[in-house]
């Protein structure tokens, strides 16, 4: 879109005045033209240039854990046995739970003019002693909102066993009964969401 205004003033005795105040659209050309003015005359050209941009940015994450993990080891029975060595061998029992919640990011990248102009000011065969002026001037209000929220809940139970074994009533031999070990890891990490504006 081009927008031109164009002041042009006859030859005229006395004092003759003309003043142009325009609004014009953030993306239009400016084409700005006093010509042809009178003797003695006063000619002004204004024109205001007000852009406004907002970004508003929500995000909202909600999680909810239930986890659950068992393991068991052992529970081994060797009873009311004779005449012979006996062996119970069990082995570890190991539970890891690893648990990663991540938030929303929030990236903006916004033109800080909000505006991409071409401005042409053409001030050209003025009359004696005349008073010509053009005004451009360009406003920009430039709002940017970002929030993130992150809510994680719930319960996280990681259960391990072992033993329980059993060897009774065994004779004329040797008892061996051997436990492995009960591990047990969590690891929970919660990363919040994150704005970023250019």
């Amino acid at each position: 879109m081009n927008i031109k205004q164009k002041i042009a003033s006859a030859i005229a005795t006395g004092m003759l005045m003309s003043s142009v105040l325009l609004p014009v659209s953030a993306y239009a050309d400016v084409n700005i033209e006093i010509t042809n003015t009178g003797t003695n005359s006063s000619n002004n050209a204004t024109v205001i240039v007000t852009t406004e941009t907002n970004v508003t940015q929500n995000n909202t994450t909600n999680v909810t854990l239930n986890i659950n993990s068992t393991a068991n080891t052992g529970g081994n029975e060797a009873n009311n046995n004779s005449g012979g060595n006996v062996t119970i061998e069990t082995g570890n029992a190991t539970s890891t739970v690893n648990t990663t919640v991540g938030g929303n990011s929030n990236n903006a990248t916004v033109d800080p003019c909000g505006c991409n102009q071409t401005v042409n000011v053409t001030i050209d065969n003025t009359g004696t002693d005349s008073v010509n002026e053009a005004v451009v001037v360009k406003d920009h209000l430039l709002t940017v909102y970002q929030r993130n929220r992150t809510w994680v809940s719930g319960t996280i139970k990681s259960k391990v066993k072992t033993g329980k074994n059993k060897a009774n009533n065994n004779s004329n031999g040797n008892v061996n009964v051997t436990t492995g070990n009960a591990n047990s890891t969590v690891n929970t990490t919660v990363n919040g969401g994150s704005n970023v504006l250019p």
